[in-house]
């Protein structure tokens, strides 16, 4: 039998998504920034670590998926994860600041091996069992769909304060230029995190029990891709990646370069996520009268025409820059919101198709996709700076080095939305559910006799 919960409990897991973006947003947004504008390390050679790292990060969220699935101690799957890897997160999210100043070689090899300890290690584990708790907490799709909802209002409400407070506090402890100043601020926002990430560990509780889970991770693969609905919504998702992306790090190249304004960032980014806390906080309450994929879709197409509206903007219309991120941020609030809904709404699918309850797998790789679709982007455009002639350390960049930022910016989210329309058009789970979960709670009542 479906198993519900308080709204309180919805609400806290939910808070957990701040004690992952405090710490997640500093690094995804300013990283690759930190690396070639305040310690002067070449965009194309932090391309490469990035890329390289992503190999190692696909392996680890697939061990940390498994894991999940088939290991439980005190407090069930995900509570134990929280409880003791919430510390060592907090301490390689500020090793990632701490490169010394010494040879290239050193310091590439210590930005790769920091950024995969927080990244590839720390950060799939804490975030993957985080993300996975709310499968374990309940099997009923509406309340772990608000749950899930609940979690994205936190990230999208996080992502906009630390927007608005990263560099404020960056330069309170010594200027942008400062490693130092870096070094202070991720100290400080790992410590509100680890807060967050330790009230979920404590108050929120796992209900359900995997009682068909795989034999091994070979086993969880083969079911995961025999999911046609996961396989939709881990296009989704890297679609969605790759607009956070947009959002939260090329934008600061957008703005400093083309617009020559940085400290439109907090506004930009403020007016990007706005909508999201705002749609974020009813969604929920829509869950019960419209599907997942139609709100999903309305969304994209709202986000599709806003940026056709900014691409054939002037450069520097800074009103028709801000009044499109805010209306993609409606229109994203919408698809964010939803994805890992949806994603979990895929595990009853599964089970149903195969027999298998893969929860922490689908969730890995999809979180595989992800930090895939991140890295990939991030070194391409690490390697498409390098072509178009960017220094970071120029205080005047090439006017070919303006241009090919500027165009990247504009165009490329065309495409992202495009593909996201053709998606949400054969996504069809939603009218499927009730029946797929019938069926489950009458193999269950069977198989307990």
């Amino acid at each position: 039998m479906s198993k519900k919960i308080s709204i309180f409990e919805k609400v806290l897991y939910g808070s957990g998504d701040i004690g992952l973006n405090a710490m997640y947003t500093l690094f995804s947004s300013y990283v690759l920034y930190f690396y070639t504008d305040v310690i002067g390390m070449n965009a194309a050679i932090i391309g490469s670590v990035i890329l390289a790292s992503k190999i190692f990060d696909g392996i680890s969220d697939l061990i940390a998926g498994q894991w999940i699935d088939t290991h439980k101690g005190k407090g069930g799957h995900c509570i134990p994860i929280l409880m003791k890897w919430s510390i060592p997160l907090v301490v390689t999210s500020v090793l990632v600041f701490l490169v010394p100043d010494t040879s290239i070689a050193v310091r590439v090899l210590f930005a790769f091996v920091t950024y995969n300890l927080f990244n590839t290690v720390m950060y799939t584990f804490v975030g993957l069992a985080h993300n996975t708790l709310a499968s374990y907490a309940t099997d009923d799709s509406v309340s772990r769909s608000q749950m899930l909802c609940y979690k994205m209002l936190f990230a999208a409400a996080t992502q906009m304060v630390m927007a608005n407070a990263i560099l404020p506090l960056v330069d309170l402890f010594g200027g942008q230029k400062s490693q130092g100043a870096w070094v202070k601020a991720s100290l400080v926002f790992g410590l509100v995190g680890l807060v967050f990430l330790y009230l979920n560990a404590f108050f929120v509780k796992e209900r359900i029990d995997n009682e068909a889970q795989p034999e091994n991770i070979l086993q969880s693969v083969k079911v995961a891709f025999r999911n046609k609905y996961w396989l939709m919504t881990v296009v989704i998702q890297i679609c969605c990646s790759l607009q956070l992306m947009f959002n939260l790090s090329i934008s600061v190249y957008y703005l400093q370069n083309v617009v020559g304004n940085l400290a439109l960032m907090g506004t930009y980014v403020t007016l990007s996520n706005l909508p999201g806390v705002i749609v974020m906080i009813v969604l929920p309450s829509f869950l019960h009268k419209v599907s997942k994929r139609n709100l999903a879709f309305m969304g994209t197409v709202l986000c599709l025409g806003a940026q056709i509206v900014f691409c054939a903007a002037p450069n520097h219309n800074i009103s028709i820059l801000l009044g499109t991120a805010l209306a993609r941020g409606i229109g994203f609030a919408f698809i964010m919101g939803l994805v890992n809904a949806m994603t979990g709404d895929t595990i009853e699918y599964g089970e149903w198709k195969t027999g298998v309850r893969v929860q922490g797998v689908l969730f890995s790789a999809k979180s595989v996709s992800e930090k895939l679709a991140q890295g990939i982007l991030t070194s391409a455009f690490g390697f498409f700076l390098t072509a178009i002639g960017y220094d970071g350390l120029a205080e005047v960049q090439a006017a070919s080095a303006v241009t090919g930022i500027d165009t990247f910016f504009r165009f490329v989210p065309i495409g992202v939305y495009i593909v996201l329309i053709v998606i949400l058009i054969f996504y069809r789970l939603d009218r499927e559910f009730p029946s797929i979960q019938k069926e489950l709670e009458s193999r269950r009542a069977s198989n307990a006799q």
